[in-house]
């Protein structure tokens, strides 16, 4: 308990000085931008304003007058427990959801501590281990998404996995239904992708024969799952009756690409200049330190066999067709990397034309080749008969990054690497089809990095016992220095009077901006108790884009198809351009009502019902 106290206070401290400005404007400012942040503030307002999974709670203010509109984006039901008894003490949203922003960097860190504490045994290197799931560089790219920050399921989960499976302790299963519930209810992504992991790790570790040491888990997940089902049912049939999907195209363009492995967000600050930083979902530079620490806990785990007997035939034979797959794949790969040095058209020896091919299809065989040949090895296969604590941290941190490059994998946009990689088998499953960043998956990978910089602390320490202080400081230094990031605070708009437009109102909030600037109104909608046009979210309705235009146009039935449903109160601020606000000005109908701040309210009435009675 008192490693744990220790690691807690450590992290409260780093926590404190990243974001020290926002500490001094915890009611009025927000992290980074107005746009996802400002969003998911609203989504913990309305949390509060309402029952969860009621007919009410479905219809989340915006893109009025359509209902069951909270499908449209994250639910963050994960911090209801502590964002809706803050916000209904306060009436402060902002306060509420930057206290949450605070506090999941330091629970993320404690749940990896946990987990690096259990499989490692120390509570120095589970400092690091914390440390480097926290506080990674990856962690700067996700500042803006409160759903992904909130990350401290899954290694609850392990934990608790860990605890039943290998140490045959029934509290396990407690931490294990505690894991996959705050997984469950995170977001649609952790939900997902973590089963994933989970899945290898049983697999590493209870083989085929031992499968009833899974019983106990599975009934415990399925029994904690039964709370999440009336949610996501709620979505599928909501997204479905939408016909809300992810297209293919845009799953491929929200995937990594390969050279993402050195690339940073633009939020960090080591490296510049020596890094790329334009890489957004893609940028899943481990930081070097981790990686260091990661290479030194795996290359610890060689096999090495026994003198006193030669090995099998079996192991033999199998070395030998590992070597030969390898230098199989080997030829492959310099062939491919001959033919993209000369060209398609360059590919020739001496006169005679060589037949044409695409690299990305022979280096798919190639890299197959080459990933049998590595697990054909005689180290690889020893880790697995030993079920190797350090290996399958590895192997899964491989899986999920192969994973995390999409449908079809990329060098770097848009030179093609592989002609598909395993995350298109997932697109097939349930789910998978209202999921856009298959980046997303390198936050597990950077959890199971977290664990091999445990892994490779523990080992560095152990060389140099009486220096062991000096060396857990310098590495946590270097770790946190390669995670450093910074950005701007946005002070948030004030939420429009009281009363302002009775409650239920359509709002039309004018200018009617494109993307993330409409989280604003919707911000506002949610206090104010009305339902806006305006929205922001990870879908946008089709009408959107055109009610946009026909305002532009001055189009003069653009507002009808809202005018035959209730009446529309149009919000007319200062940024709408002369000529949209003289148009408004002058619409036939409309009535100014008051002026309130800079912003002039009006109110068209609904239209006449067109449904007549014929008498005779």
């Amino acid at each position: 308990m008192k490693g744990a106290a220790l690691a807690t206070l450590a992290y409260l401290v780093v926590t404190a000085v990243l974001f020290r400005e926002l500490l001094a404007n915890l009611r009025t400012h927000i992290y980074s931008d107005l746009g996802d942040p400002l969003l998911n503030a609203s989504i913990l307002a309305w949390n509060a304003a309402q029952t969860p999974l009621t007919a009410a709670w479905w219809n989340f203010p915006s893109f009025a007058p359509l209902t069951g509109v909270t499908v449209f984006t994250e639910h963050l039901l994960l911090t209801y427990p502590l964002a809706t008894p803050i916000i209904r003490f306060t009436g402060n949203p902002i306060l509420a959801y930057n206290i949450v922003f605070l506090l999941a960097p330091v629970l993320n860190g404690l749940s990896a501590y946990a987990l690096a504490r259990a499989v490692t045994g120390s509570r120095r290197a589970a400092f690091v281990g914390g440390l480097a799931y926290a506080f990674a560089p990856y962690q700067s790219a996700h500042l803006s998404h409160l759903q992904t920050m909130t990350a401290f399921g899954p290694p609850l989960a392990l934990l608790g996995l860990h605890r039943y499976v290998i140490g045959g302790r029934r509290d396990g299963l407690a931490l294990l239904g505690m894991g996959w519930l705050a997984t469950t209810f995170a977001n649609a992504y952790t939900l997902a992708f973590f089963p994933v992991l989970a899945a290898l790790w049983c697999v590493w570790f209870v083989r085929p024969g031992e499968w009833r040491r899974l019983v106990a888990p599975a009934i415990t997940v399925a029994l904690c799952t039964l709370p999440v089902l009336p949610l996501l049912w709620g979505y599928r049939v909501r997204q479905a009756a939408y016909g809300l999907s992810r297209e293919y195209v845009e799953t491929q363009s929200f995937a990594a690409d390969m050279v993402g492995l050195v690339g940073l967000y633009h939020r960090a600050l080591p490296w510049q200049g020596l890094l790329p930083h334009d890489f957004e979902e893609g940028a899943l530079f481990p930081g070097f330190a981790i990686a260091a620490l990661a290479g030194t806990a795996l290359a610890g785990r060689g096999f090495t066999p026994r003198r006193d007997r030669p090995p099998a035939p079996s192991r033999v034979e199998g070395q030998g067709a590992a070597l030969r797959m390898l230098q199989a794949s080997g030829v492959l790969t310099v062939i491919v990397l001959a033919r993209i040095w000369t060209g398609p058209w360059g590919w020739h020896i001496g006169p005679i034309p060589l037949p044409p091919f695409s690299p990305y299809q022979l280096f798919t065989v190639a890299a197959m080749l080459f990933i049998a040949g590595v697990a054909m090895t005689a180290s690889v296969r020893a880790a697995w008969t030993r079920r190797d604590a350090v290996i399958v941290w590895g192997v899964a941190a491989f899986v999920l990054w192969l994973l995390a490059l999409g449908p079809e994998p990329e060098w770097s946009t848009p030179w093609r690497a592989l002609v598909y990689g395993p995350y298109r088998l997932l697109m097939a499953l349930p789910g998978f089809d209202s999921l856009r960043v298959p980046a997303r998956m390198w936050l597990l990978a950077v959890l199971c990095l977290a664990m091999l910089v445990a892994f490779g602390v523990q080992r560095v320490i152990a060389r140099v016992p009486h220096r062991a202080g000096v060396l857990v400081a310098a590495l946590a230094a270097a770790i946190l220095f390669e995670g450093w990031f910074v950005d701007g605070l946005a002070r948030v708009p004030a939420p429009m009077p009281n009363a302002t437009v009775p409650r239920g109102a359509v709002v039309l909030d004018l200018p009617m901006d494109q993307g993330f600037w409409n989280a604003v109104p919707q911000y506002r909608a949610v206090r104010g108790g009305y339902r806006s046009i305006n929205g922001y979210s990870g879908y946008e309705p089709p009408h959107f884009l055109p009610l946009r235009q026909a305002i532009r146009d001055l189009n003069p039935h653009a507002f009808d198809s809202y005018l035959r449903v209730a009446d529309l109160y149009v919000f007319l601020r200062p940024g709408e351009t002369p000529v949209v606000a003289e148009w408004i000005r002058t619409r036939p109908g409309i009535e100014h009502l008051y002026t309130v701040g800079d912003t002039a309210i009006y109110r068209l009435p609904r239209l006449p019902s067109q449904n007549t009675v014929s008498t005779r």
